[in-house]
């Protein structure tokens, strides 16, 4: 795994010492997993395919009522999510959810409507399917309904939602 912020990796590393009960180490914005089994476990999980466009959401997943799918978005999004850099200097306010496998995209879309949301339209930029989150009680409302992990994007929603709130 790789991330800029190690933080979100440490706490990457401790999800897989709880599960596996094996520690591993993060080393220049990278965790190594090198365990074969647990390698093989996370594949067979995630249903990961190479290339990441042919990817698809793990099928255990699309059984799950809407409720039970919001650690699942979390980690999506923690991963693959975005908010403005400087949340304080930003023309519009916004979360959006980038990938390059459209079907994950659509899931999420789906689950986050469920939910109540009203996400953007799916659009193809940069590379990149993406679609966002823009009206202010949603971004406000996801913070506690949804929230995050990655400490760095934690804390950018932080100041997001202090500037949107009354």
């Amino acid at each position: 795994f790789g991330q800029k912020d190690e933080r979100w990796l440490e706490y990457v590393s401790q999800i897989i010492e709880d599960l596996f009960g094996k520690k591993y180490l993060v080393h220049k914005n990278m965790l190594r997993i090198t365990n074969k089994e647990i390698v093989i476990k996370l594949l067979e999980l995630s249903e990961m395919k190479s290339p990441q466009v042919s990817w698809e959401s793990p099928s255990v997943l699309k059984k799950e009522e809407s409720n039970s799918l919001i650690p699942y978005i979390q980690g999506f999004w923690d991963a693959e999510g975005g908010l403005p850099r400087q949340p304080e200097k930003a023309k519009q306010q916004y979360l959006s959810f980038d990938q390059k496998n459209k079907e994950a995209l659509l899931f999420i879309r789906k689950t986050l409507e469920d939910l109540g949301y009203n996400p953007t339209n799916l659009t193809f930029t940069s590379e990149v399917w993406q679609f966002r989150l823009t009206r202010k009680k949603e971004i406000i409302n996801n913070i506690d309904k949804i929230g995050s992990l990655h400490p760095e994007k934690y804390s950018r929603m932080l100041k997001m939602v202090s500037i949107l709130s009354p």
